[in-house]
């Protein structure tokens, strides 16, 4: 693949939210995910496990509880302040129910050498506290799993498929476990909906120049 192939592939998928009732074959759901663990990952851990829901009662069980928790939001006096977005979000939040299929993205904790040594130093020392907090702001589980999202919504592009990438439902990450039989040393990171789609969204990206800085 050249660098233009390679830029059309990129620049031309877009998040999908409206999928066709078709089936997606599990050859390629599969091979989505065997390219996806190709992804960059902290210290080669690939502490990633990827769980395919094609049931559509399971896809609605998870479904129904994010638009619990989004509903429950959406009804404190909080969120009176922001009403507006708040509607919009809650309107919004269960769309994947109609997918054809989702996938559960999960990571089990990853602690590098560093960690261990700043974990074991925290309690008594302030700079080592505070550097821990630096490295747990970005944890590298989560940017691991990112990376297999990523390279997995490419895959999806280029075999015709359309996805969205779902962290909105890490509000009800404790029924989706639970729904999904989930061990108890995995985590949520967020869901994958995709099928063949059903629209052709059209949104731009900020020039280059706007986000790019050289220091020399």
């Amino acid at each position: 693949m050249n660098i233009q192939d390679l830029e059309k592939l990129i620049k031309e998928r877009r998040s999908i939210r409206q999928w066709k009732k078709q089936e997606v074959p599990d050859e390629l759901l599969r091979k989505a995910v065997e390219l996806a663990t190709w992804a960059p990952n902290g210290g080669n851990y690939q502490g990633w496990r990827f769980i395919i829901v094609k049931k559509k009662e399971m896809i609605e069980k998870m479904a129904s509880a994010v638009q619990s928790v989004a509903d429950k939001i959406a009804s404190w006096p909080e969120a009176m302040s922001w009403q507006e977005d708040v509607n919009r979000y809650q309107k919004n939040a269960s769309f994947f129910r109609n997918a054809p299929a989702c996938i559960g993205v999960f990571s089990g904790v990853y602690q590098s050498p560093m960690d261990k040594v700043l974990v074991a130093r925290e309690s008594f020392d302030r700079e080592a506290k505070e550097i821990l907090g630096f490295r747990r702001s970005a944890p590298t589980a989560i940017q691991s799993a990112a990376a297999a999202v990523a390279t997995m919504l490419l895959v999806f592009h280029h075999m015709g498929l359309g996805a969205v990438w779902l962290v909105s439902p890490i509000q009800a990450k404790k029924e989706i476990e639970a729904i999904l039989k989930v061990p108890p040393d995995m985590d949520l990171i967020c869901l994958i909906a995709v099928g063949y789609p059903d629209e052709s969204p059209q949104k731009g990206r900020k020039p280059v120049d706007q986000v790019l800085e050289f220091v020399y």
